[in-house]
């Protein structure tokens, strides 16, 4: 059978796998996606950094055919389930109830039907990643699985072998994610993403400056199910004039702005240009999908993003800013000047605001001493 072998189970495996962080172009992956549905539509472009931030996990094999997960997660409904390998029914119906461990269940479930892979126990006993903050903690969960499976059962999986793993177990739950979610996998440069239909294709993008980023927890909730309802109304048709301006903006617009002002900034290292870029993307953002999800985007549907944003005492520290992942009220990054600024707005935000900051900082290129990267690949 594949994926059972003989031989001794490793005594463990430690694994990281981190976050992403989606410098530009959210929403656009999904968006896309919808070109194989309707050529009219613009091809998706996003550009994202993995975080220092992450989850730690050791894996076992065992012998039987069952999964044994333990979790450190914040907000995790139980610390630990075992999940039958065998039973597929019981892990289809797992991933769709939308819980905290039906991601787990959905990558489990596509392992089982495709690999026939035997017993794991992991043990995610460290968790620096905030959930829930737009930061693909529930794709980090399932890469996670996916790359634990792969490296005890020598499956032999690429790294984008892992993430379409990953992508069909997180699709098998009420989570409408598109592709950029599972660039977890990647390491630590930027990695240029481009959705054309089915068609993914990868490339590492130039920094020529570190940027000095803060992550704050704006602690206020998103419906991130209600959000992707109301932008894929749009799609594939639009019918009305507020969707073609949502497909312009998460298409043409966007592909635009990344290509012909976003990376030639980052490869001549100018930090207060991608600054102003940001500004101007998350203006665009609310213009155009406030109005199709204003429970949670634009000024009145995430009034903490706008309020961290436009804050008087962070405006000499800052470049720039915007909301993170699938926008709302869950997670803001912000631009920072220079090292100093980042520590002095972490300070401002908690004392003002009391509000969780995370300082992070993307190295230049040139400073990533051998770190991997994503080169051109295609799906």
């Amino acid at each position: 059978m594949p994926g059972l072998q003989d031989g001794p189970a490793p005594e463990s495996l430690d694994l990281f796998v981190p976050g992403r962080l989606c410098l530009f172009g959210e929403h656009s992956d999904w968006a896309g996606s919808m070109r194989k549905y309707n050529p009219d539509i613009s091809h998706g472009l996003t550009l994202v950094v993995t975080t220092e931030q992450g989850l730690f996990a050791t894996a076992r094999r065992r012998d039987d055919r069952k999964l044994v997960l333990k979790t450190s997660a914040p907000g995790a409904s139980s610390k630990s389930i075992t999940l039958d390998l065998d039973d597929e029914d019981g892990l289809f119906e797992l991933a769709s109830e939308g819980s905290f461990w039906s991601y787990a269940a959905g990558t489990a479930y596509k392992l089982s039907v495709e690999w026939h892979v035997g017993g794991l126990e992991l043990d995610n006993h460290r968790t620096t990643l905030p959930v829930k903050k737009g930061l693909s903690s529930s794709a980090a969960f399932c890469v996670l699985l996916a790359r634990s499976f792969n490296r005890v059962y020598d499956l032999g999986l690429t790294v984008r072998g892992e993430m379409a793993v990953a992508y069909e177990g997180e699709r098998l739950t009420p989570s409408q994610c598109g592709r950029m979610d599972q660039a977890v996998a990647f390491g630590r440069a930027p990695a240029l993403m481009k959705y054309d239909g089915d068609f993914l294709k990868v490339e590492s993008a130039a920094l020529g400056c570190p940027l000095h980023l803060v992550l704050v927890d704006l602690r206020a909730g998103k419906d991130t199910v209600t959000i992707l309802q109301g932008l894929q109304a749009a799609y594939p048709h639009p019918e009305t004039a507020a969707h073609r301006r949502l497909l312009a903006a998460l298409g043409a617009e966007n592909v635009a702005e990344i290509r012909d002002r976003v990376l030639p900034a980052m490869a001549r290292g100018d930090a207060a240009e991608i600054g102003r870029a940001m500004v101007a993307a998350q203006w665009r953002f609310d213009r155009a999908a406030g109005p199709l999800c204003p429970s949670q985007l634009g000024e009145a549907g995430s009034p903490v993003l706008h309020r961290v944003l436009a804050w008087p005492a962070l405006q000499p520290l800052l470049l720039g800013g915007k909301g993170v992942g699938s926008q709302g009220d869950g997670t803001a990054q912000l631009l920072c000047r220079d090292a100093e600024a980042q520590r002095r707005v972490c300070d401002i935000l908690s004392r003002d605001l009391q509000l969780e900051c995370v300082p992070f900082t993307v190295p230049a290129t040139g400073q990533l001493n051998g770190a991997s990267a994503p080169n051109g690949t295609h799906a």
